[in-house]
């Protein structure tokens, strides 16, 4: 049994996991816990999953399967996130993976079923992924929404690392603590083999476009129990051309579902090739789905952008004609005999309004041989 109490304490030490400062947690679930992470040596982000291996016999089998799945560190995938190392710490077992962020397409989901147009851009990546696993001979046998990391509009598959660890017990696991509504019926049987992927995509395909999941539990389990009549509704405002490919994804016998990923999606009328075109609508033009750089440059851009100081606002050019004035105070412009020279301005008007027009006369002379100071060009002239 892990001392999971004294991990806790311990993972915020420097180089807990060497050569990695974990940052915060990101989130968890039945096979472990998920922390964000920088690497010291290139302050590059990346994921670290840490097992939950709380029975003997799945820590046995863990221990001896970590070491051949190395060869996932291999897949280059723009759909997957990525494996990046391995190893132990404190006993307990982890994963490094690249960085996808934060969203998930559980947490889009929360806010309701997608446009069409979204939901396929985005579940096409998915299964895009998913294809890839196919061809390399491994099932992730855990696919579901949180699994589907979102940066934009590039969607990636996640935790296939730990699906092929978790392989021998993932019944165990999944009807223990998992998410059912998205497992294929013949996992209950113990016997599971890639269409089992193929049936938790078309449920993730439903969801996506119905805003939940096509079978829910009816007895006092967890688990949507099927006859092999039960189907699905699909609402009116749900285009009928999803019918069909999702009635065959979702049979209880695997024997009659797509027999590849590729075959699924070429009923959406979609390729499984990594970067082609993704058709959302058939009147409009298809759409090139960016690569996870691509969007990663751009939501930057659009952070600097929103970042970006406000401009001042130039002035209006003076009107034709005019004579532009720029009025300064004379202690500022013009010296000590500018200052001066306002001042007797001032005192000569105060001292005609108190005197009246008795004096006016004897400073008629004066008034006409010398000119009142004016503020011209900025400055006093006397």
């Amino acid at each position: 049994m892990m001392d999971w109490e004294t991990f806790y304490q311990r993972f915020r030490t420097p180089d807990f996991v060497p050569g990695y400062e974990i940052l915060h947690r990101l989130g968890g679930g039945a096979f472990g816990e998920v922390f964000k992470a920088r690497k010291t040596s290139i302050g590059k982000t990346f994921a670290i999953k840490f097992l939950k291996l709380d029975e003997e016999t799945q820590r046995k089998m863990v221990e001896r399967e970590l070491d051949q799945v190395r060869h996932l560190s291999g897949i280059d995938h723009p759909n997957l996130v990525s494996i990046e190392d391995m190893g132990v710490v404190m006993d307990v077992p982890y994963l490094v993976m690249g960085y996808a962020g934060e969203e998930t397409l559980a947490r889009r989901l929360k806010l309701g079923p997608l446009s069409h147009r979204d939901a396929l851009l985005l579940f096409v990546q998915a299964a895009r992924g998913v294809s890839a696993l196919h061809e390399r001979r491994l099932v992730h046998f855990d696919l579901k929404p949180s699994n589907v990391f979102l940066r934009g509009e590039v969607a990636r598959v996640g935790d296939y690392g730990l699906a092929k660890l978790m392989g021998e017990s993932d019944m165990t696991l999944s009807v223990g603590r998992g998410t059912p509504q998205y497992m294929a019926p013949e996992i209950l049987k113990g016997r599971a083999d890639h269409r089992a992927d193929i049936y938790s995509l078309g449920v993730i395909l439903y969801e996506a476009l119905v805003g939940k999941v096509p079978f829910e539990a009816t007895g006092s389990g967890p688990i949507p129990l099927r006859d092999a009549g039960t189907g699905f509704e699909l609402p009116e405002d749900v285009s009928m051309d999803f019918r069909a490919p999702l009635e065959q994804a979702l049979e209880i016998d695997p024997e009659k579902r797509h027999e590849t990923v590729s075959d699924f999606l070429a009923q959406l009328g979609q390729s499984a090739q990594a970067g082609e075109a993704i058709r959302v609508d058939p009147t409009g033009p298809p759409i090139h789905p960016k690569t996870d750089l691509e969007e990663e440059e751009e939501q930057k851009s659009e952070s600097e952008l929103g970042s970006a100081p406000t401009p001042m606002p130039t002035p209006a050019p003076p009107k034709s004609g005019a004579q532009e004035t720029v009025p300064v105070p004379p202690s500022s412009r013009g010296g000590i005999v500018g200052g001066v020279g306002a001042g007797l301005v001032l005192a000569i008007e105060v001292l005609f309004s108190l005197v009246g027009g008795g004096l006016r006369w004897a400073f008629a002379d004066r008034e006409s041989a010398s000119s009142a100071p004016v503020i011209q060009f900025g400055r006093v002239v006397l």
